[in-house]
Formats: C-alpha cells, structure tokens, sequence
C-alpha cells in the first residue's frame, strides 16, 4: 500500500507499507514561540493498494510518553 498523508495546510509525507506497517511522522505547521495547531484531520491518498488490504490510524503523542 503506497500514498501521500498530510494535515491539511501541510506539506504531505509519503508511506509505503511494504509488507507490514508504517509509522509516518507528520508535519505539523508552527513554533514553539506560536505554537502548533491541534490535529483535528488527515488527509489520506493511496497510490498503489492490493486486494484484502486495509488501514487503521492511531495517533501517538511524543510529548506524554505513548
């Protein structure tokens, strides 16, 4: 499974899952001065999937230790 996923407003980050699962780290527009924006979409685009193939998200916070 190949594609593009981005926030919107971001640049996309480009996956492929090969033959088991991919983390991506997103690009989240802003500073520690300004700070970031919350994570309330993603966009997702796949280029290339098989048959019997499937996706799940499930974020992860850094900043608490997950």
């Amino acid at each position: 499974m190949n594609g593009l996923i981005r926030i919107p407003g971001a640049p996309a980050s480009n996956f492929d899952t090969g033959k088991g699962l991919t983390a991506v780290d997103l690009i989240n527009v802003g500073d520690q001065i300004k700070g970031y924006r919350e994570i309330v979409a993603l966009e997702i685009v796949f280029t290339q999937t098989m048959p019997g193939q499937f996706y799940q998200v499930f974020p992860v916070d850094y900043g608490s230790g997950n």
